[in-house]
């Protein structure tokens, strides 16, 4: 779980740096938000549902 994780955080934490170079910092959190915290709150409802607590 931890390897993929990395992989996919480790480009988009470069892609939202990027997007708040070149806009500004409050879209870089926007993005950052979007981009790492939904994938998060999904896997982690999966995991629940799944595992029968919701």
């Amino acid at each position: 779980m931890f390897v993929p994780l990395f992989l996919y955080l480790t480009p988009v934490t470069f892609l939202c740096v990027k997007i708040a170079d070149r806009t500004s910092w409050k879209m870089g959190l926007v993005f950052a938000s979007v981009l790492i915290f939904l994938p998060a709150a999904l896997a982690a409802g999966w995991i629940l549902v799944g595992t029968g607590v919701l």
